[in-house]
């Protein structure tokens, strides 16, 4: 929800002292994460030892359904066990060709990814936040505060989604920002202009204080 990602280092390394079964789900990984596109695994250096991996065609391949990766042993569990697998249908074929042309752009224009990292570094710049990938969320508080930053946004240009109880805690909604390729430079330096009233200030001690809302 936050953009952060899992203790990689630290759950391999117990992975590999325990035998336990590692399964990830990494939904906002795929196509963005990593030198070819190969999500956090790819990132992290540590696509041996992940069990099985868990994705979906409906963010950064733009399509619908998901994919499970995995080694030929678990497939054939999966397909002979697997009740939702077992009792669901097949994705169409136009779906399917969406998603090989999908691969096919990321393969060819790896332009995109350095983009969107180059954008979380510009935003991070901006804002003095500490994050790590193009998902971003910022605590605002109340349901009705996340609903009113919302709607400001949206009046200045930005389409920022808040989000609310039953997804996150009560008194921890935020604002959920997705930064893509096709952004540029100056959408983002105007996003963080309008974002101001929300953004936490960073003090001398390392502290965090929220500023004043709208």
């Amino acid at each position: 929800m936050d953009g952060d990602f899992a203790p990689f280092p630290e759950l391999i390394k117990l992975r590999r002292k325990y035998g336990y079964l590692l399964v990830i789900d990494d939904a906002h990984g795929t196509l963005v994460c990593g030198e070819n596109g190969g999500g956090a695994a790819e990132l992290f250096e540590c696509e041996k030892d992940i069990d099985i991996g868990v994705g979906t065609l409906s963010k950064a391949a733009g399509c619908q359904g998901g994919f499970i990766t995995c080694s030929t042993q678990w497939k054939r569990l999966i397909q002979s066990r697997g009740r939702s697998f077992i009792f669901s249908t097949a994705l169409p074929v136009p779906v399917v060709a969406s998603v090989h042309a999908a691969l096919y752009v990321s393969s060819k224009e790896t332009w995109r990814r350095s983009v969107i990292w180059r954008h979380v570094q510009y935003f991070a710049s901006l804002t003095k936040l500490e994050i790590t990938s193009p998902i971003i969320s910022i605590v605002v508080g109340s349901e009705a505060g996340a609903l009113r930053a919302s709607r400001y946004l949206l009046r200045s240009g930005f389409h920022v989604t808040p989000i609310r109880p039953p997804t996150v805690p009560p008194n921890s909604c935020r604002l959920r920002i997705t930064l893509s390729a096709s952004h540029s430079s100056d959408d983002i330096k105007r996003l963080v202009d309008a974002l101001t009233p929300w953004l936490p200030v960073k003090y001398g001690n390392g502290s965090y204080a929220t500023a004043s809302k709208l």
